[in-house]
């Protein structure tokens, strides 16, 4: 194998250095703030066994971060890029090349093996959300024998391309949002987290007899972790909230919804095809490259919800791979 040795150093994450970790995720060319310790941390320390890697140059400059926990999958112990979040991913500057790629991959599995995992997942982060082509790490896997493990199908709306909120929502969906204006439904910033998690877990409970991932009080401490970058968005009628969606502004380029809710007793008003109306328009002003729907695949991408994707493609959203590599060890 041909490839260049660059004499890498990698190193385990430890609490010290957490300033720095989320500096380099905040600078990075891949990176949004799912990846940042300040997120992570807000799992209970006990829930996962944390084995984040952090790796450096022959000149000790930090290069890349690797943020992963151990989980088990039956008898196997994994190292998993990352157990409780979308997208974990391998995290890289801007300098960092297809010589350091083809460095740090084997070093990785070296180091897992040596440590007794018996496999390796990593959950990438989806391109949309790259401020740079960051192809070079998907390479690296493949090159040194990791499979796709699982896909999951995403629908995003590429702002850019928009001149007018409305340039792609199909006729049903713009009557749908001037029935919901004509009944007077206004969408406004909300803080009012606690009666949108009473919708929103009335909704999952109803819907797929689920809870939310995040509890409240989760996503209220999240929310103080990241006061600017985690908003909800609601619909009301007369006061009383019928709708919202909670978005993580993941980083500067893409607007994530991660939970999408509504009051089954309003569904007549329409307000949830208003409220992204809204948000699209927002999302413009605000000079985001994207709105991110999230996935609408189940069990690892075994199941297709297709009325979900049939909603989110009606505004003009369409597929973006969310790609987990596996390596059996």
């Amino acid at each position: 194998m041909g490839t260049v040795k660059q004499m890498l150093k990698i190193e385990v994450y430890n609490q010290a250095c957490q300033q720095a970790w989320d500096n380099f995720v905040g600078a990075s060319r891949n990176g949004t703030f799912m990846q940042q310790r300040t997120f992570l941390n807000y799992h209970p320390p006990d829930r996962f066994v944390d084995c984040s890697l952090m790796a450096y140059n022959a000149h000790g400059k930090l290069i890349a971060v690797i943020p992963a926990a151990q989980k088990m999958a039956g008898q196997k112990k994994v190292f998993s890029s990352y157990p409780g979040a979308s997208h974990g991913g391998i995290i890289v500057d801007q300098k960092f090349g297809t010589s350091e790629a083809m460095a740090l991959v084997p070093l990785l599995t070296e180091y897992c093996k040596s440590n007794h995992f018996n496999a390796i997942e990593i959950k990438m982060i989806p391109r949309i959300y790259h401020f740079w082509p960051s192809d070079e790490i998907d390479f690296a896997l493949r090159y040194y024998g990791f499979s796709i493990g699982s896909s999951e199908l995403a629908t995003a709306l590429p702002l850019k391309e928009l001149i007018d909120p409305s340039d792609y929502l199909i006729e049903s969906t713009q009557r749908n949002i001037r029935k919901a204006q004509r009944l007077g439904v206004t969408i406004e910033e909300s803080n009012d987290l606690t009666t949108y998690w009473r919708i929103l877990t009335n909704n999952l409970k109803e819907r797929h007899d689920a809870e939310p991932t995040h509890t409240l009080a989760e996503i209220l401490d999240l929310t103080n972790r990241y006061p600017q970058s985690i908003k909800l968005f609601a619909a009301f009628r007369q006061g009383e909230m019928v709708s919202g969606v909670v978005v993580f502004l993941l980083n500067s380029r893409v607007i994530n919804c991660f939970y999408i809710a509504s009051n089954n007793q309003y569904q007549s008003l329409r307000s949830v095809e208003l409220l992204f109306y809204k948000l699209i328009s927002w999302g413009m002003e605000k000079d985001y490259y994207y709105l991110d729907w999230g996935i609408s695949t189940e069990d690892k991408g075994a199941r297709i919800n297709q009325g979900l994707f049939e909603f989110k493609e009606k505004f003009g959203g369409r597929g973006v791979l969310r790609e987990m590599y596996y390596l059996d060890l």
